[in-house]
């Protein structure tokens, strides 16, 4: 038998992985890639890519919960399928699934368990539209806090730098340069 590396992933800073990866090395795992943002798309998962280059022939992709892998159905059976090309086996300690591409029960859990995350993720968008509409509705909403300041824009442009230059300096798109300047 190869090595397990574990997969633990949470939505937001206020929440703790330790918990999860605790867990995952009770169950086996030698080292587990934590990662922090939402599981709607494996763009950005930097520490689940980084796991399934590291997997070889043998090994286990070990997951606490399908929704911790992904929250659609399309991702999640893309992971298990990479870990499959890979030689190893995705393992899901509750429900337990083990999926080795032989299986067509365990596809189907997987398949099933896709769409309870889709269907999760629909709610928690849901919730949060609500809840923003009730806020706006009391007047207390004003919207996600600024994440870059005005002033901090104008200087570097006022240093000569180009929008392009001043986006790049600040992690910042373009037009948010240019709402800056016109701010």
């Amino acid at each position: 038998m190869g090595k397990t590396l574990g997969y633990a992933r949470v939505s937001s800073d206020q929440q703790d992985i330790a918990t999860q990866k605790a867990k995952l090395e009770t169950l086996g795992a030698v080292v587990v890639f934590t990662e922090t943002g939402n599981g709607s798309s494996l763009d950005g998962r930097d520490q689940l890519e980084a796991a399934l280059r590291l997997l070889d022939p043998g090994d286990e992709l070990l997951a606490l919960h399908p929704d911790r892998l992904a929250r659609d159905t399309a991702d999640l059976l893309t992971i298990a399928k990479r870990v499959v090309e890979k030689g190893a086996v995705l393992k899901i300690d509750d429900p337990k699934i083990v999926f080795d591409g032989t299986d067509m029960m365990a596809e189907v859990m997987l398949t099933i368990f896709g769409m309870v995350g889709m269907m999760e993720k629909h709610f928690i968008k849901a919730r949060q539209r609500r809840g923003i509409d009730a806020a706006k509705l009391k007047g207390v909403y004003k919207g996600r806090p600024a994440t870059i300041r005005p002033e901090e824009v104008r200087d570097l442009r006022q240093q000569g730098m180009g929008a392009t230059e001043i986006a790049k300096r600040l992690r910042i798109g373009r037009a948010s340069v240019y709402r800056a300047l016109a701010a």
